[in-house]
């Protein structure tokens, strides 16, 4: 069993080909699949179980808590990642994990800073074990003195490693660059300096405020007899407390004024790294679909300049939208050969300057609607997918609608609104860089884009 509190790495950019026929609206080409059917079934302290269709042998399902790393106590950053390692893996005693093991039964979590995911799978007849093994878990954790010391030493080695590891230091900079004092500019495991003050007293009352059922949502995967099923699982659950559920009110993040670099000296390194971004929008903002197409445009244009600058057909790097409940943000990262990193930020900047003038790519604009609107459709294939989209939505308040009717929303973005929302939402300089390599070499051209800052 594994749990991981965030994943940062690249994707090859390959340029994807699609077609469409002339003349047809971006509503003509495809056909939207319908929702799927959701059964609500809500405990009484708030909790609700969420049942989808089910085929499969084995039954997906995942428990979702609104809250997340954001509410870890200021400077003690970490916390609610050593709770969530305390309450699952720190209970996978010899016994347990041979129960699990028997039967076929898997569990895995995630957290980052706006909820907590617990997800696995069981056959159709050890449904019932792994959700009430499950609930003991959560809802009857054992939180003790060594088992929490255990696990902060091992999230202090862990973080540890994450900044000795260049590509895992460039973007935990990056994130504190942008994001200043708000929560989101925190790793969230947490750094050896936070986790040091951490005290098991801080992770239970962290477990009193966040682990809560008035902000849990249990999805799964089942058509066989739900009834049943619940009668059971609301006997384990129902005894949840409920509780008041934290204020998601935090510090406001600002766009810098100008542009502020930071450059990671890096001394005799083949490549170097680059990371650009800009502050984006809280997922439920309709301007959120702008920086989606923005997204996949980038990811589209991105071959080419490979291929203009090192006479490469791929290029190591990624566009990255981070959808957060606040603003999340748009970024570029890329690892290149050592001597070209300059010309890829000179690139990177002419296109977008090319996009603010209206130099509109209208093949690729379409085409990256159609990925956009293609990624949502994929999910829909699976049973996984359906839950992870309709959990979103609970989690950002979005609402089934605005899964419908995507395709009649991404028709409304012409290139016009498309022109006219970039120049607004992605201000000229205002922007946050992280570059790895040659301080001495870099240091002379980044001082004329911005504020530059050195870290050795």
């Amino acid at each position: 069993m594994n749990g991981t509190a965030s994943g940062i790495g690249y994707r090859l950019l390959l340029l994807i080909s699609l077609i469409i026929a002339p003349g047809s609206s971006f509503a003509e080409s495809f056909q939207h699949s319908l929702l799927p059917e959701i059964e609500r079934k809500p405990l009484l302290n708030g909790m609700q179980f969420l049942f989808f269709d089910g085929t499969e042998e084995r039954v997906p399902f995942i428990l979702m808590i609104k809250n997340g790393a954001a509410f870890d106590p200021s400077g003690k950053w970490g916390a609610t990642n050593l709770l969530l390692k305390m309450m699952i893996d720190g209970a996978m005693d010899e016994v347990l994990e041979r129960e699990l093991g028997e039967r076929e039964i898997e569990f895995d979590y995630s957290l980052d800073w706006d909820a907590i995911h617990v997800k696995g799978t069981a056959p159709a007849e050890h449904l019932n074990f792994a959700l009430s093994t499950l609930s003991d878990l959560l809802v009857r954790p054992v939180l003790d003195e060594e088992v929490f010391e255990r696990y902060r030493e091992q999230a202090i080695e862990e973080a540890k490693e994450d900044w000795e590891r260049l590509e895992s230091r460039t973007q935990l900079l990056f994130s504190e660059y942008l994001f200043q004092k708000n929560p989101y500019g925190h790793p969230v495991i947490g750094t050896p300096d936070t986790l040091k003050k951490l005290y098991l007293r801080d992770v239970k009352i962290q477990y009193r405020k966040l682990m809560i059922p008035n902000q849990a949502f249990l999805a799964v995967a089942f058509s066989g007899d739900r009834e049943d099923l619940f009668r059971r699982q609301s006997r384990r659950w129902g005894s949840w407390v409920r509780n008041k559920a934290a204020p998601f009110t935090f510090r406001k993040s600002v766009p810098p004024e100008r542009p502020k670099i930071l450059l990671v000296d890096q001394q005799n390194g083949e490549t170097s790294f680059l990371r650009w971004g800009y502050l984006g929008v809280a997922r439920s903002s309709r301007d959120f679909l702008i920086f989606k197409i923005l997204e996949e445009y980038l990811t589209l244009w991105l071959p080419s300049w490979a291929e203009e600058i090192s006479a490469s057909s791929q290029i190591r790097g990624c566009p990255k939208l981070v959808e957060r409940r606040m603003p999340g943000y748009l970024q570029v990262s890329l690892e290149t050969p050592a001597d070209s990193i300059i010309s890829y930020y000179e690139k990177l900047r002419d296109s977008l300057a090319e996009l603010r003038s209206g130099k509109l790519d209208v093949s690729q604009f379409e085409e990256a609607k159609q990925l956009v609107f293609q990624e949502l459709e994929g999910a829909f294939n699976e049973p996984v997918g359906q839950m992870k989209l309709i959990l979103g939505a609970e989690l950002y308040g979005l609402g089934v609608n605005y899964i419908s009717t995507l395709n009649l929303r991404l028709e409304r973005v012409t290139q016009e609104v498309f022109q006219e929302r970039l120049n607004e939402l992605l201000p000229q300089g205002r922007f946050v860089m992280i570059v790895a390599g040659e301080v001495e070499k870099l240091e002379p051209f980044f001082a004329n884009v911005g504020e530059v800052k050195v870290l050795n």
